[in-house]
């Protein structure tokens, strides 16, 4: 489910840059690919209709002269289509002008696509349909892949297509072969198994043409197999071993002598998963496994497809691995783990807040469990993004996880994950925790003070063997994860209390960072509060940044921000939406709570007690507008004369 989500929001955010395309005529390059912003440009050149019924708009064309295509390419065609077939995918043959020669589905796309059209004789060039995969691969003459709402035509927001074109031995376009689906049952592969195909294909074309293209193609099928990103295991009826690709035997840790001959019952034990798939004829996608191998358990994800003659019977399997850790790094790419914030984000020039940005940086040098301290709203997250974007796991995922938003009896299957089976409800495959997750990066426990006492336990032997067991599981899992940890919460009072454990405290407080309230860093809060308005012009499109009058300023200054950053960032938004976008906040404009508290000093403040809270204020003023007197004048809402007397009367220096 959890994958599922991201790929919408994914697609939605790419709806939102094709809605944008549309309207406005904008590439926003950060979220198009320069590939599907070329295609969109010349859809739009063609004059195809993003909003027109495909049915009507494509053209239909005499299926003569196929026949030669179809013949060279339907053994390859009929391999890719028993590979994915049950996954809800359509195999596609196109030729060289992008009509759709071959469509090879399971009855379930087949329908969920029938108003589509997806039939032989129908063109799928760019002229015709917009961005697909199929137009695309024939202009760009290279495998490709679209998805969701990189099509052009809104039709197609739903598919997800990858395509690669074919060329015969003197470098003619021939066709394109696609593999084409609905978008939530996205597979990384599957561009992999259409070039993989494709090259099939101009294999049989050369072994046509000359005496040698048999052996030409065996080796260069044996190529792709040793590119592949995937070890590869190939298996006869009995279970013999007759393929085993060089990544194979590094992530199996064997030798040529050690599996040559072998049969997989002799490698991996009779209740080996990949033995009972091949006895009982059964396929498999994706699946997390272990392996014996060596005496060493391993752990892969696996897709197991079971070869059949026309009687059914088993002709072997071919078997795809995916070591752990390059299954992490899909998982995380799919998730999204990755950090945002860097120091750059962190805006304060109060003393108290660049002493703890310096203890920030120091710790991004070292690999210590790091304790990060504060009130709700002070940015703790900020800075453990900051931290992980500085360090040497940059590259690694950055998974965050709050442990008070949790359900209590899900903590520890989400912080360790479980095995098949382990109780009512779980993934038949079993599921990674977010340790597991954050293999290479680092780990957020934000929240930790509401972390139940029971995990508490676990997390502590984690932290010290650098292991995880899944529940369920036997056999402990390695990792290599960098810890940091926050909480608004005391935690000695809490180890008083005997609600959190003493020597996991020790545990995690290496590095202790101490966030300072809003209310502590009050010369911040209108630089803050400039810098929040810019981001809010930014996300609204609006030509100016909203400044702050002198009363409004005042407002800002005297309210004690018990919700700190980001209560500051929901009355800023409050206040722009209340102004209608104005150029201008007033104080009118704030929420009432600001409005509340008094902006007069109180009765028995002192004569001096006043100058000395103008002066600070002014001093604010001229630092937020970098000593720019009409800015500075207009914010606190005097006239330039009369701020050149006050900057006189308090000595300050603009």
């Amino acid at each position: 489910m959890g994958e599922r989500l991201t790929l919408s929001k994914r697609a939605d955010r790419i709806g939102e840059a094709w809605q944008r395309f549309l309207v406005q005529g904008d590439i926003e390059s950060y979220v198009v690919r320069d590939l599907i912003a070329a295609s969109w440009g010349r859809s739009l050149g063609f004059g195809v209709n993003p909003y027109g019924n495909l049915r009507y708009m494509v053209e239909t064309k005499s299926k003569t002269n196929y026949r030669t295509l179809v013949k060279i390419s339907r053994p390859f065609i009929d391999t890719l289509h028993n590979l994915v077939k049950g996954s809800d995918f359509m195999v596609l043959l196109a030729d060289e002008e992008g009509t759709i020669v071959k469509v090879l589905g399971d009855p379930v796309i087949l329908q969920k696509t029938r108003n589509m059209p997806f039939r032989e004789g129908a063109s799928w060039s760019e002229s015709c349909c917009g961005t697909n995969c199929i137009g695309l691969a024939l202009s760009e003459r290279m495998p490709v892949q679209v998805f969701a709402m990189e099509h052009f035509c809104k039709e197609l927001h739903v598919l997800v297509g990858s395509a690669a074109p074919f060329f015969n031995p003197a470098g003619r376009l021939l066709g394109v072969l696609a593999i084409v689906g609905l978008y939530e049952d996205f597979h990384p592969h599957t561009l992999g198994l259409v070039v993989a195909s494709v090259k099939a294909i101009e294999n049989q074309l050369l072994y046509m043409e000359a005496n040698q293209g048999l052996k030409r193609s065996y080796k260069e099928v044996t190529t792709i197999m040793e590119e592949m990103t995937a070890g590869l295991i190939s298996v006869d009826a009995t279970g013999k071993i007759s393929v085993l690709n060089t990544l194979g035997r590094k992530l199996l840790g064997m030798r040529d002598e050690e599996w040559s001959g072998k049969n997989i019952l002799q490698l991996f034990g009779e209740e080996c998963v990949l033995v009972q798939a091949l006895r009982e004829g059964r396929s498999f996608y994706d699946r997390e496994i272990t392996l014996q191998a060596k005496g060493v358990t391993l752990r892969f994800s696996a897709s197991a497809r079971v070869m059949k003659d026309e009687q059914e019977k088993s002709l072997g399997m071919v078997v795809m691995l995916r070591e752990d850790k390059a299954i992490r790094r899909l998982i995380n790419k799919a998730y999204g783990n990755q950090a945002a914030f860097t120091f750059a984000d962190i805006i304060g020039r109060h003393p108290l807040l660049e002493k703890v940005v310096a203890g920030a940086r120091r710790a991004a040098g070292v690999d210590n469990t790091v304790l990060i301290q504060g009130e709700s709203g002070t940015g703790k997250e900020v800075f453990a993004q900051a931290i992980h974007n500085a360090s040497e796991r940059a590259r690694g995922p950055f998974v965050p996880i709050n442990c008070a938003g949790i359900p209590r009896e899900l903590v520890e299957s989400e912080l360790f994950g479980y095995e098949a089976g382990s109780f009512t409800g779980a993934s038949r495959e079993g599921r990674p925790g977010k340790f597991e997750l954050a293999q290479g990066g680092t780990i957020f426990l934000d929240e930790i003070g509401d972390m139940p006492q029971e995990i508490q336990s676990h997390l502590l032997r984690v932290l010290q063997e650098k292991t995880v067991s899944r529940l369920g599981g036997r056999t402990p899992i390695p990792v290599d994860v960098r810890v940091i940890v926050a909480t608004h919460r005391d935690l000695l009072a809490l180890v008083e209390e005997g609600a959190f454990r003493l020597d996991l405290f020790y545990r995690i407080n290496v590095i202790n960072l101490h966030i300072p309230s809003l209310r502590r860093r009050e010369g911040d809060i209108l630089l803050l509060a400039e810098f929040i308005l810019e981001k809010i012009s930014q996300r609204a499109r609006l030509p100016f940044v909203p400044s702050i009058t002198g009363p409004c300023g005042c407002r800002l200054l005297q309210y004690p921000w018990p919700g700190n950053v980001r209560e500051l960032q929901n009355v800023l938004e409050q206040a722009v939406f209340a102004s209608n976008y104005a150029p201008e906040l007033c104080e009118e404009h704030l929420p009432e709570k600001l409005l509340q508290v008094s902006a007069s000093p109180p009765d028995h403040t002192a004569p001096l007690a006043l100058d000395m809270q103008e002066s600070k204020h002014i001093r604010r003023a001229l630092d937020v507008c970098a000593g720019n007197i009409t800015r500075c004048a207009g914010m606190l809402g005097v006239g330039r004369n009369t701020l050149y007397r006050k900057i006189r009367k308090y000595n300050l220096k603009s």
